[in-house]
């Protein structure tokens, strides 16, 4: 190895990026927390911070933020730069603008890092061979919190379990990862990205407001790179009900709300629509979603989330469909490969994998609204 590639070896190599938004400042303590605990210290922590100052725990939050920042000069505290609508993907670009160095990372400011995560990406990245790797990703062990509702009383579920989708990911060809990477999320706290790549692709599509990590690490690994899955856990994920992605929440929205999240989920199937298998193509345009499926989900808004999913390829059409793919991979399609693809792309293959190591489980009975509170207040890990 040159002295010179010693020389930049040895400066820091990881920017991480925190968006947070009326983040609880318990979560965000523990978050920053776990970096200043990183076994590998060179790096520099960005923080894009949407929450507004009226926020009732704004000052507690901003305690936090500066006894971790202080006499600490890798972590820096911006503002956001949209506070009307604090969007997480404009946060985040804002955040990659400040920063240059060569690896980046995206941290929620309610997740953390395991002391040995940072250093595990640096010895995977220092032993990289393949130049056509653009990112890195572990596994993530996630905190799952919710509630469960039996009319005359709830239980309060916490579990703790592995995110273990990726395990297959390193036995696929790489005209698969396309693929992979359409109905597979690469949850962002346990992934490191070259810096060039993402900028090369013109970061977050702040136009999303869900999906725009899919979005990315598509757009990546269409340009013609891929990652490399590394087999330890290195992150941890909460699942919580303060989440904008929460079930819950989605299911509680306001006919206006989810239209908007329907647009969303629409630009983003569109942009990679072709890496969408077993579906039918029932629309080409933004402007055919809104005429053909939205102005009809719009008068039975109860139905609206079922009518935007579009129909499934019919028994006559599969064999178009299977060509079709043949011809984006390079080789002809067996029936059972086709059934994979179909099931990487659609999210079966996420949901039949995600939940099979759960590693612990606690439940609590709660008898009334006070003890629903004490529950959803708490931070409780397993």
């Amino acid at each position: 190895m040159s002295c010179v590639l010693k020389m930049w070896r040895m400066q820091k190599m990881f920017d991480i990026i925190i968006p947070i938004l009326k983040m609880k400042p318990k979560y965000l303590q523990d978050c920053l927390a776990s970096l200043k605990t990183q076994q590998h210290r060179k790096f520099k922590c960005y923080i894009i911070d949407g929450s507004p100052e009226d926020w009732e725990q704004y000052e507690e939050s901003m305690e936090v933020i500066n006894s971790m920042m202080d006499n600490d000069r890798r972590f820096e505290y911006h503002r956001h730069p949209n506070l009307d609508e604090p969007y997480v993907s404009e946060a985040q670009n804002y955040g990659l603008s400040l920063g240059s160095n060569p690896y980046v990372s995206f941290l929620g400011g309610d997740d953390f890092y395991y002391p040995h995560h940072l250093i595990s990406m640096k010895d995977a990245i220092d032993a990289e061979n393949d130049d056509d790797v653009g990112f890195w990703f572990c596994m993530v062990r996630a905190n799952d919190k919710t509630t469960l509702d039996f009319t005359t009383f709830k239980i309060g579920r916490v579990k703790s379990y592995l995110q273990n989708h990726y395990l297959m990911y390193p036995f696929f060809n790489k005209e698969y990862y396309p693929f992979f990477h359409y109905g597979n999320p690469i949850f962002m706290n346990g992934l490191v990205l070259k810096r060039e790549l993402v900028e090369e692709v013109g970061g977050f599509n702040e136009e999303y407001q869900i999906g725009e990590d899919i979005d990315l690490i598509m757009k990546v690994v269409v340009n013609g790179n891929h990652g490399r899955w590394l087999p330890y856990v290195g992150a941890y994920l909460r699942v919580h009900n303060d989440q904008s992605t929460n079930q819950n929440k989605i299911d509680s929205m306001n006919s206006e709300k989810k239209i908007v999240w329907e647009r969303n989920l629409a630009k983003k199937r569109l942009e990679h629509r072709e890496y969408e298998i077993g579906w039918k193509h029932n629309w080409d345009s933004m402007d055919e979603f809104e005429e053909k499926i939205l102005s009809k989900a719009i008068k039975h808004p109860e139905k609206l989330m079922n009518m935007t999913t579009p129909p499934l390829v019919g028994a006559d059409e599969i064999h178009n469909e299977m060509q079709r793919v043949s011809e984006m991979i390079g080789k002809e399609l067996t029936p059972s490969e086709y059934e994979i693809m179909k099931g990487l792309t659609s999210g079966r293959f996420h949901e039949k994998t995600i939940h099979e190591i759960v590693e612990d489980e606690k439940l609590f009975l709660l008898k009334d609204d006070k003890e629903l509170k004490l529950f959803n207040d708490r931070d409780i890990v397993i």
